[in-house]
């Protein structure tokens, strides 16, 4: 995703809108994987200050992953908001910017939107997903999914014997 800048990168206090779609591919999010099922659409203004661009906006998505407790399959939307502040990178900062990176920057009349949007998304994931809020997950037994399902698995089943003096210590 570029944004062209050249019309306010002049005018200090210049406003342009945007709107842009782009595909992403898959997402590992240390947490999970995210594959999307769609393109990322991408709303906003970006306003010049003295070598800054501030970039505003709002992003949604619709991804697919999987329920963190049973494994099915989830489809799900995401609007995440961008508030971020993309500073001129000359030849002298160069070496400093490498170092930084937690700081945007733009060269040119160009900016790359890519990794502010990854980022956002990635930081407006919810930490776990779920179909629903009462998933029972799996049986610890045979695995299937217990949701709505009656499993026929016996909870004494195939206690490890150095382990069955714990079972004492739960009550049923």
């Amino acid at each position: 995703m570029k944004l062209d800048i050249i019309s306010i990168i002049k005018n200090i206090g210049e406003s342009i809108e945007f709107e842009m779609t782009d595909k992403l591919e898959v997402l590992d999010s240390g947490i999970g994987t995210v594959s999307f099922t769609g393109p990322v659409t991408l709303k906003g203004t970006a306003t010049s200050f003295n070598h800054m661009i501030q970039v505003k906006g709002e992003a949604q998505i619709r991804y697919k992953t999987v329920c963190d407790r049973c494994g099915e399959n989830l489809e799900r939307h995401l609007t995440v908001s961008i508030n971020e502040n993309i500073v001129e990178r000359n030849e002298q900062d160069q070496d400093a910017a490498m170092e930084d990176e937690d700081r945007f920057t733009y060269k040119g009349h160009f900016i790359e939107l890519d990794s502010i949007v990854v980022d956002a998304i990635l930081l407006n994931l919810p930490m776990q997903h779920l179909c629903s809020e009462n998933c029972e997950g799996l049986c610890p037994a045979c695995g299937n999914r217990l949701n709505g399902l009656h499993c026929d698995c016996s909870e004494d089943q195939d206690i490890d014997p150095r382990l069955e003096s714990l079972k004492s210590y739960f009550k049923k």
